[in-house]
């Protein structure tokens, strides 16, 4: 017993050289953790760094230096307990214990994990653990294991003033970093964090079209990946995207949106990617919204209308993560998460070479569909009410007559929600009293009982014609009702797209080519 005590005392007094001549954590803990894990007799052991949050970060794993790349939320798992409690903890039942599913989903058996503690500071968590039920942890493991820590006071002592240092070094350079960073943005006067913060707006819809979308967009809130969401235009797919990010890690950074359509390509390139400029007065920076976007979301709306080398330079940023302002030499770094919109079918303008098929992949990691108004009638009554009286008081409120919701859900809607939103403020305006009738709607809307009317009467003459020309008129009246979306269209009439496309070519309509 005596000889098996001093072999002990002698190694102890070997680790604590090897580890009083280092102040490389990795090494110092790797070394710990070798020593821990054979005087305890388990297979492996891990230790957990602890920052001044609380965070805890992986420096040895297996008793073997580890890169610092797995960093564990504050109170995440038996390294958060050890940390709150100060006090050491242990499971033979890695499954039936709560606190180490991880572990448990890892191969861990067992498991006693300890907190280093120097000076009532816990500087780093040690995991030893074991991977079968061969060996268990007991109380007198526990004591033992926290008596060689005891006994390795020094080396505490000399690693916990070191991680001290350099953590307040650490946070040190952040303050500077991020004064200098303000000052920057002074200077320009873009203030990005502040600038482009929103919050979420409701998104009015309870048909299941409406129900279902939304429920994919929060899943899809919860993961960073970019997003395609598509839709006729007006139907609000710029909400989908706030949603998005309001409900995203990213939901306290910048939303930023551009719309393709609303600058030429000259400038719409610079707004993006920015802009550097010189003269006599000096060099000039202009911010482009990739970087007023960063840590937080870019929307870009109707991304069909970017040119192909645009495009490309886009697709490049997305696969590099760093990109060039416009007549810039040096590349800066942002850090986005990508959301574009667009009211046509990718795929047909992939087809015929107008948009990039990479970028197409790049961007459609996961992909949204935002129904049509006429694909969500039973929300057309609760979206009338919400437009009719936004921003009125209770005393300002009214209400539509049981006609006008008829002629709302009749008309065909070709501007969506945007459309109906700016019906309802006119037929506000004209309403005299607090019941909006149907001749207070926009003439297209409340007309369209007589156009149906008449479509229907004229649905009725008979014409003689072959089967073939049957075949022919349909297909082109389907077309034209679709909007020339030839993808809908074949669904529609139950056909496949080559299909169409062979029956077009025949009728003349598109060139050999495209057939």
């Amino acid at each position: 017993m005596s000889d098996q005590v001093e072999k002990v005392s002698a190694e102890i007094e070997n680790l604590s050289t090897i580890l009083l001549s280092t102040l490389d954590e990795a090494q110092f803990f790797s070394h710990l953790a070798g020593f821990m894990a054979s005087q305890l007799n388990c297979e492996r052991a891990n230790i957990y760094i602890v920052k001044e949050d609380s965070k805890a970060i992986l420096i040895s794993e297996n008793s073997q230096p580890a890169d610092g790349s797995l960093v564990l939320e504050k109170g995440h798992g038996p390294a958060g307990h050890v940390i709150r409690t100060k006090k050491p903890y242990f499971s033979n039942n890695t499954q039936r214990d709560p606190l180490f599913q991880k572990e448990a989903e890892q191969g861990v058996v067992s498991e006693l994990t300890l907190p280093i503690v120097h000076e009532g500071i816990v500087i780093a968590t040690l995991h030893l653990q074991n991977l079968s039920d061969e060996r268990e942890f007991s109380r007198d493991d526990m004591t033992g294991a926290l008596s060689l820590l005891n006994d390795l006071k020094k080396p505490l002592s000399n690693i916990k003033m070191y991680l001290q240092a350099k953590f307040l070094n650490e946070s040190l350079l952040r303050q500077i970093e991020s004064k200098e960073k303000e000052i920057q943005e002074n200077k320009t006067g873009l203030q990005l964090a502040d600038t482009y913060k929103i919050e979420e707006k409701e998104i009015i819809g309870n048909s299941e079209a409406m129900k279902r979308l939304l429920s994919i967009s929060d899943r899809v809130s919860q993961s960073s990946v970019n997003v395609l969401v598509t839709g006729e235009k007006g139907v609000g797919k710029q909400m989908v995207a706030r949603r998005i990010h309001c409900r995203s890690d990213r939901g306290g950074k910048s939303f930023v949106s551009i719309d393709c359509t609303a600058l030429p390509e000259i400038r719409l390139e610079a707004e993006i990617f920015g802009e550097e400029s010189g003269d006599f007065s000096g060099p000039k920076l202009k911010h482009g919204l990739i970087e007023a976007a960063n840590g937080g979301t870019l929307f870009i709306n109707n991304i069909d209308r970017l040119s192909p080398g645009l495009q490309s330079k886009l697709v490049r940023f997305l696969t590099e993560g760093m990109t060039f302002r416009v007549n810039g030499q040096m590349p800066y770094k942002s850090d986005i998460r990508l959301i574009v919109a667009t009211s046509k079918n990718i795929e047909e303008l992939i087809e015929s070479g107008e948009f990039r098929e990479d970028l197409y992949y790049s961007v459609n990691t996961m992909s949204l569909s935002v129904p049509s108004l006429k694909e969500r009638l039973d929300d057309m009554e609760a979206l009338s009410n919400f437009f009719l009286n936004l921003g009125k008081t209770r005393e300002q409120q009214k209400s539509l007559s049981p006609c006008v919701i008829k002629a709302l859900k009749e008309y065909n809607w070709p501007g969506n929600v945007r459309e109906l939103q700016n019906v309802m403020e006119r037929a506000y305006i004209l309403s005299d009293g607090i019941i909006v009738e149907r001749d207070h709607l926009a003439d297209s809307v409340h007309k369209v009982e007589e156009v149906n009317e008449e479509e229907e009467d004229a649905s009725f003459n008979f014409t003689e014609m072959t089967l073939d020309e049957l075949e022919k008129k349909h297909i082109c009246l389907t077309l034209d009702h679709l909007g020339g979306n030839k993808t809908k269209t074949a669904r529609i009439l139950g056909i496949t797209v080559k299909t169409l496309y062979n029956k077009l070519h025949s009728y003349g309509m598109i060139a050999p080519k495209e057939a």
